[in-house]
């Protein structure tokens, strides 16, 4: 009789746990739908006709300064370039970033992503709860 009203408990805990987590999910689901509402609200203060007449003058600045530019000129600096320099300079970099990379942490980068984003959820469960109550 000891072991079925263990079993009984172990099934309570475990169905209390699911309910905590389903729960933490809708509210992580409220808050991300605060979240695109207070985004959406951004996008809607846009002036998008401002926006286009800024990217149409980038275009015409743009188009200007490569009107500008002598092309046989750049292919006689490109023809100047010594390659084998180049090659040697980009193979020391490539040597320093190897370096680097091994001293990088990856256990230690993960911990702090894994970090990150259970900041982000708790930060979206509050936000949903909030909007909830």
């Amino acid at each position: 009789m000891g072991e079925l009203k263990n079993i009984v408990t172990e099934q309570q805990d475990i169905l209390v746990r699911v309910k905590d987590a389903g729960r933490q999910a809708a509210m992580a689901g409220l808050g991300l739908l605060e979240v695109l509402k207070s985004e959406g609200e951004k996008l809607q203060a846009l002036d998008f006709n401002a926006k286009a007449d800024e990217l149409k003058a980038k275009a015409v600045e743009i188009k200007d300064k490569l009107a500008a530019i002598d092309v046989k000129a750049e292919a006689d600096k490109l023809q100047s370039v010594d390659v084998k320099a180049k090659t040697e300079e980009l193979k020391a970099k490539a040597l320093e970033l190897k370096g680097k990379l091994a001293s990088v942490d990856a256990k230690a980068e993960l911990d702090k992503l894994l970090a990150d984003v259970q900041k982000l959820f708790n930060e979206l469960v509050a936000k949903g709860e909030k909007r909830a109550a």
